[in-house]
């Protein structure tokens, strides 16, 4: 039964709402332009700093900051752990997840922020994500269901009822993989997806943001995601929440326990997710088969 929002969740979903505004203020005049492509140098997730990074997390921690309701320690791609590890709170911060997209002048990109009272991935209790170009967003509090999925005017009931999708249908995969050099795979490879319940004219995307990945299963915009790369905790804490209070799933391809995944910056597992009304434990076992032609042997993935 899902339960209602304690005082200190509504006040840190509040404080979520407001970094969120502040990232996407930030963005907005910087994304594709060659001033927010101003490299800065190397951010404590590994990936290169760009001034649209800078920009939008400055302005990030600065509405943290302002808002928060208790103490806490910031696990950020780009600032690093920082903060007592004593504190009872940890904010999850992926400031821009999809920074490609962002530099470009592509869509889509987006601010996830997650909230933890714990060290790992299952004691994500917070979360929300927001599309910085598009009016989409997206929160949940864990067991109280997926609060809000906004979709340009619309936003959908309270709780997705999976009832209302074509139950077994897989007709869109989500990819998100890393660079060619690093995978080994033939694009017939993902049509083992394909073998799950129905799958009437399966195509495949790579949209270049696994946080808005996880949001659009989530909503039943996409079936099934095969996350060929190895991810860090700040790309997907928050939409991971989301997911399942929506109902879906995910598993790593490792076996490893997503739930026992650190909230720190080291990449890990590969993963497979889906929405509600699909088979987990069918699509999970596809995955495992694709798992060596995805990522070859001895090879190290990159999230970017």
């Amino acid at each position: 039964m899902q339960h209602p929002l304690s005082p200190i969740e509504a006040q840190w979903l509040s404080c979520a709402l407001h970094m969120a505004a502040a990232g996407k203020a930030a963005v907005e005049p910087l994304h594709g332009t060659l001033a927010g492509r101003a490299l800065l140098g190397q951010g404590a997730g590994g990936d290169r700093t760009m001034e649209i990074d800078r920009a939008c997390e400055d302005s990030i921690l600065e509405a943290l900051e302002a808002h928060a309701p208790a103490p806490y320690q910031l696990v950020s791609e780009e600032t690093g752990i920082k903060g007592s590890p004593d504190a009872a709170w940890r904010v999850v911060l992926d400031p821009l997840d999809g920074s490609l997209n962002a530099k470009r002048g592509l869509e889509p990109f987006c601010g996830s922020i997650a909230v933890a009272d714990g060290t790992c991935l299952g004691d994500v209790r917070v979360a929300h994500i927001q599309d910085y170009l598009r009016p989409h967003s997206f929160s949940a509090v864990r067991g109280a269901g997926l609060l809000r999925a906004r979709l340009g005017a619309e936003v959908a009931p309270e709780h997705i009822d999976a009832s209302r999708l074509e139950h077994d249908l897989v007709e869109i995969v989500l990819l998100e993989a890393g660079r060619p050099d690093r995978h080994h795979f033939h694009y017939h490879d993902l049509s083992t997806m394909g073998g799950i319940g129905r799958s009437r004219d399966l195509r495949v995307r790579q949209i270049g943001s696994l946080a808005l990945a996880l949001c659009y299963l989530a909503v039943g915009i996409a079936d099934v995601l095969v996350a060929a790369v190895r991810s860090r905790s700040v790309d997907i804490a928050a939409g991971l929440l989301i997911l399942d209070e929506a109902g879906g799933g995910a598993a790593t391809l490792s076996g490893d326990d997503f739930r026992q995944q650190p909230l720190d910056l080291e990449k890990r597992c590969a993963f497979v997710a889906w929405r509600a009304g699909l088979d987990g434990a069918e699509i999970s076992r596809r995955a495992r088969q694709l798992e060596a032609a995805l990522i070859g042997p001895g090879q190290l993935l990159d999230s970017k």
